[in-house]
């Protein structure tokens, strides 16, 4: 694997382990007291504030040094993994915080539940792409 795809594996796996944990938070822990230095002496909600805001300044320093050195993301393949991406992520905050009412209830009248939506995705992407990467493959 090489190092770019490497880094990538490794910010998509902190994605995982860090939502699991910031969807444990309850609405009212936003106000808890934070000492970390990152919450600039304010509270969780401070630290997710900055934290994001952090994302966004690196992400923008990133940007320039690929404009910098003109290595600029111009391939078809990265564009199609970033639409999935941004449409996954979507998908995930429309489902965050749902109530298990709103899983359960049909999508229009005689539609699939949200939470049946949410598994068929889950399927076919797996059922697509193992198919498509064994075809590549071979």
């Amino acid at each position: 694997m090489s190092d770019r795809n490497a880094l990538a594996i490794e910010l998509l796996r902190s994605i995982a382990s860090t939502a699991e944990q910031l969807m444990t938070l309850e609405e009212g822990d936003l106000d808890h007291d934070c000492s970390h230095g990152c919450a600039m002496g304010g509270g969780v909600r401070r630290l997710l504030v900055h934290n994001t805001d952090h994302e966004r300044q690196h992400g923008g320093a990133i940007t320039n040094a690929r404009m910098l050195t003109r290595d600029l993301q111009e391939s078809e393949h990265a564009k199609l993994v970033r639409d999935w991406l941004h449409e996954r992520i979507t998908l995930i905050w429309q489902v965050m915080d749902a109530s298990d009412e709103l899983l359960d209830a049909p999508t229009g009248e005689g539609e699939w539940t949200v939470r049946e939506h949410v598994e068929h995705v889950l399927y076919w992407e797996r059922d697509s792409i193992d198919v498509a990467m064994r075809e590549v493959r071979e």
